[in-house]
């Protein structure tokens, strides 16, 4: 946090030496002056940090001390920002916000707004109509009272003897952790534990005589220990999962709501969530329609309350009409919560022994070292184990810490470290997770530390945590690197076990990184930020009452949760003036509420509002007016239709998440305006922009841009207009491809080949003008076509491809070019017209293929696996060279191919066998839907290792004609 001030404060002190001072300016010498005094000044205290933070956790006077720091930089970043506002106003004959009651602007002409990402102003734009500015806020002054401020902080640092240490404070690189010492669910106690479980929950169902269907069983033990764990390794385990019909899986939590609870058994029981019933009699009811006559599996995750009403009602419904031998599995700290969810059977997960608690510990500290150098170690390996007292979390979070640690000498420091006496209920815990929190660079400490604002057992995607520590000044101000900064933090965080990731199925692959935290480490980062950050989730308390019964007046990241249609916000206003980060989860919050709230804010960076039953506008009156603002989050705001104009005023602004508003359809025209907008995530959303979002070059995140209208309307942004947008990464897709002579060249200026940050490409063509056309038409389109597909050829590192809707006759040239899409994981070809499929059997990196809706396919053969006549020549010879075809590929799906007859090399086949061609080596899931008039199998799958096959709607394929289908573990055809 001081480094990035200090690089801008630089930056700022730069601009002012640039230029020849004039005497109209004197204003920017003072300035000047003062902010010389202050880069000194923090560059001493900077020095004495990396002590201090390691001494704030025991030392509430050294942490008292860090915190007024820490006030100085919030005021220090809120001058820079002010300071530039008040440059780029003048520089347009604006006023500021802050003062349109006072003056009137002498133009409404629009002019572009030029500002870095951290919104410091170029040198020739401070000078030009400076005198402006001089009535509006004495910049000097302000930096010379923060200076004074410094000045006391300066003295306590002597008072304290915080030492100066200087050094490097990189993340250093995650590394894996493989080694032979066993993984949690390798120790024997847990196995012992786990088959117990698998025991109660499996048991043949009981005769109630008219009681509960349901029994309950309670995994019982402190935090930390590993309750979670055992019960996710029960509830995907084979046999629990093919033993119930239906599972859930939900996180209680110790904020517990009746509403929400139910909320999430219906999800968990749908897969989704949407169309949620908003009164609980409704969703109950929901549920019991779900479970009717089905014997299920209920894992209720981290469980607080201890009053069985609350649950009355829930447990009621899921027994109505459930079968008996249902089953409920709780997670808990508290005996007192087994028994009042009437527990059937108690497991108690105790202390890992020691000799366990070594195991695990060693299992991530010993990473990757060499037996000479575990030799050394062992002694100090074993006294750490010790202090972990047999908890898991703790094992393995200081485990992940010292593999770090490359010498005898910092093993050493660690394990006579004053922190070990830190006291804590989960005894153990708190020492482990504060040595491994004091191990992290210091900018890391700050960006996990500000998490504490997200809900626990929240679903946190790696992007969202980017954007959030961007927004808040935390990856600095280089503007290249803060996104691959950001990126290094989040791996070192889940590198260390801070996060867990989320895993996912083989039908979930997404490029979604996401992760939650442990409750327990979640209450570790809102015990670091309890003096500036309030995680408030209620209706009856006010807002600025806590606060206040915090004992302190200057919170500065605020997260409300309610289900009432106000906010619960009273009184003292200047509570959220100084708030940096402001997020608002209140559905049914009127707009007018929101309006009252965003009216208070000034220094707001982080913005993240989900209104979604109430909320259609964003309030237009006060949006624009927080011009500090770096993140804005609208993401499920599925009622909003429409953004104000005035949110283009917000020229700082890097990131505006859209995702998920699906009334929104298109955005203001004066996006062009904001130049430093990195990251516009639309997915599900507004997808017709702007033209004006041409000059955006800045822009990284752009999930999907509508191209049918624009060749009609030139306000919006077309597909050539994506010629300078080369700093497009990740997700990408065009919607709406059309034809014609123009989409050519259009496809040609968008030159899809310089975006190499692209990962995953879409492109849906759009066929609408087929039916005017008569066949000369439509084969001319059709021409057209693949000269646009053959345009929009992708740059080589691309991971993933779909192709919707293309109409040409035959598919590009670079689909086919092994050497072109060598790292393609995925590739999905749907509603395509071209009788003949592509080779695609010869891109190295294939492993997910999905083909679908093509009805022009009437024989899949040697073309598509990719065989050559170079292979057939190879194998007649006396040392033929062995080919791979599709080597990597793991999953293969075709769906609706109505007009699919022969799959070459079936058995009615009589082609010659090659012996040197291997093919799908790495196939494990096959899956074949509603393909009516497809006749047989190929030959070659009897020498794939296939693990799942499915075939659905093939009437011609039967299973007595395919002997080796006995061989593959899981087989449905009907």
């Amino acid at each position: 946090m001081v480094d990035s001030v200090l690089y801008d404060l630089g930056k700022a002190l730069f601009t002012l030496a640039a230029e020849k001072i004039q005497e109209e300016v004197t204003l920017l010498v003072g300035v000047r002056e003062e902010g010389e005094k202050l880069q000194r000044k923090l560059n001493k205290i900077k020095s004495v940090l990396a002590d201090a933070e390691k001494r704030e956790l025991v030392e509430e006077n050294v942490k008292s001390w860090l915190d007024d720091l820490k006030d100085v930089v919030y005021d220090i970043e809120d001058v820079l920002d002010d300071w530039t506002m008040e440059v780029e106003f003048a520089k347009q004959g604006k006023p500021k916000h802050d003062d349109v009651q006072n003056e009137t602007a002498s133009s409404d002409k629009e002019e572009n707004k030029v500002c870095s990402s951290s919104c410091i102003p170029t040198p020739r734009s401070c000078f030009k109509p400076i005198k402006k500015v001089k009535s509006r806020h004495d910049i000097a002054r302000r930096i010379e009272a923060i200076n004074l401020k410094l000045d006391e902080i300066a003295k306590l640092k002597d008072n304290y003897k915080l030492e100066s240490v200087w050094g490097s404070d990189q993340p250093v690189i995650p590394r894996r952790f493989t080694t032979s010492f066993g993984d949690v669910k390798d120790l024997h106690s847990q196995i012992i534990i786990k088959q117990k479980v698998k025991e109660a929950l499996l048991q043949p169902a009981q005769d109630t005589d008219g009681g509960s269907k349901i029994q309950v069983t309670s995994l019982v033990g402190m935090g930390g220990i590993g309750k979670t764990t055992i019960a996710k390794i029960v509830y995907n385990d084979a046999n629990v999962k093919s033993h119930f019909d239906k599972l859930m899986w939900v996180c209680v939590s110790d904020s517990f709501n009746k509403m929400l609870v139910s909320k999430e058994i219906l999800n968990s029981l749908r897969g989704n969530k949407s169309s949620d019933p908003e009164v609980l009699q409704q969703v109950l009811e929901e549920i019991d329609k779900l479970i009717k006559g089905k014997m299920f599996l209920l894992v209720l995750d981290d469980v607080w309350t201890e009053d069985y009403e609350d649950w009355n009602g829930i447990m009621s419904s899921l027994s109505s009409n459930c079968l008996p031998g249902s089953r409920v599995l709780v997670t808990t700290r508290k005996d007192e919560v087994a028994r009042a969810m009437k527990t059937n059977a108690i497991v108690r997960v105790d202390e890992l022994p020691e000799k366990e608690c070594l195991s695990l510990f060693q299992h991530f500290a010993f990473s990757e070292r060499g037996e000479t150098e575990r030799h050394k170690l062992e002694s100090i390996a074993q006294e750490m184990a010790k202090r972990c007292k047999g908890l898991a979390l703790a094992a393995e979070t200081l485990g992940k810490t010292m593999a770090f640690k490359s010498t005898k000498r910092e093993w050493e420091g660690v394990l006579k470290s004053n922190l070990w006496n830190f006291e804590d209920k989960e005894k153990g815990l708190l020492p482990a997770l504060s040595l491994s929190y004091i191990d992290l660079p210091s900018p890391i400490k700050r960006c996990f530390a500000c998490c504490c604002v997200f809900q626990k057992d929240q679903v946190m995607s790696k992007n969202d945590l980017v954007w959030l520590w961007m927004g808040l000044g935390l990856l600095g101000s280089e503007t290249g690197l803060m996104e691959i900064v950001g990126e290094g933090y989040f791996n070192t965080l889940v590198a260390r076990s801070f996060f867990k990731k989320i895993d996912k199925t083989a039908e979930e692959v997404s490029f979604y990184i996401e992760v939650k935290m442990h409750d327990i480490i979640h209450d570790f980062a809102q015990f670091l930020m309890k003096n500036e950050a309030l995680l408030f989730s209620g209706d009856g308390e006010a807002v600025n009452e806590l606060i206040l019964n915090k004992g302190s007046t200057k919170i500065r990241h605020l997260t409300m949760v309610s289900r009432r249609s106000q906010l619960p916000i009273v009184g003292n206003d200047d509570d959220l003036k100084l708030l940096r980060m402001l997020a608002i989860e209140a559905p049914d919050c009127e707009p007018s509420d929101l309006e009252g709230v965003l009216s208070k804010l000034s220094c707001v960076r982080v913005l993240r509002i989900n209104c979604s039953q109430k909320m259609n506008v964003v309030p237009s009156g006060s949006i624009g007016k927080l011009t500090h603002l770096r993140y804005v989050d609208f993401s499920n705001c599925e009622k909003l239709e429409e953004l104000p104009e005035s949110i283009c005023d917000l020229f700082c602004l890097q990131t505006l998440n859209i995702s998920g508003c699906f009334k929104l359809k298109k955005l203001p025209k004066g996006m062009g305006k904001l130049v430093n907008l990195r990251h516009l995530y639309n997915r599900n959303s507004a997808d017709q922009l702007p033209k004006e979002m041409k000059r955006l070059s800045s822009l990284q995140t752009l999930w999907l841009l509508d191209v049918r209208e624009s060749h009609i309307n030139h306000e919006l942004l077309g597909l050539g207009d994506l010629q300078n947008l080369n700093s497009l990464q990740g997700e990408f897709g065009l919607l709406g491809i059309k034809g014609g002579m123009v989409e050519v060249e259009e496809a040609e200026k968008a030159a899809l080949q310089s975006k190499t940050g692209i990962s995953t490409l879409a492109l849906v063509f759009d066929n609408d003008d087929d039916r005017a056309d008569d066949d000369e038409g439509v084969m001319n389109r059709m021409i057209h076509r693949f000269k646009v597909l053959e345009a929009l050829k992708p740059h080589k590192d691309l991971e993933a491809l779909l192709i919707h809707g293309y109409r040409g006759q035959m598919f590009a040239s670079w689909i086919s070019c092994r050497d072109w899409l060598s790292n393609v994981k995925q590739l999905v070809l749907w509603d395509c017209q071209p009788s003949l499929l592509p080779p695609l059997g010869t891109l190295p990196s294939l492993e997910s293929l999905e083909i679908g809706d093509m009805s022009g396919v009437r024989s899949v053969g040697e073309e598509f696996l990719g065989i050559e006549e170079s292979h057939l020549a190879s194998s007649s010879s006396s040392h033929p060279a062995f080919v791979a075809l599709f080597p990597k590929l793991k999953t293969l799906r075709f769906f609706h191919l109505t007009e699919w007859e022969t799959w070459a090399n079936s058995k009615h086949d009589n082609n010659v066998q090659v012996t040197n061609i291997i093919i799908m080596p790495s196939l494990s899931k096959l899956k074949i839907y509603y393909c009516y008039k497809l006749k047989s199998l190929p030959r070659f799958l009897a020498t794939v290792p296939i693990q799942e096959l499915e075939i659905i709607g093939c009437p011609l394929i039967v299973r007595e004609e395919y002997p080796w289908i006995s061989n593959i573990p899981s087989v449905d055809i009907r």
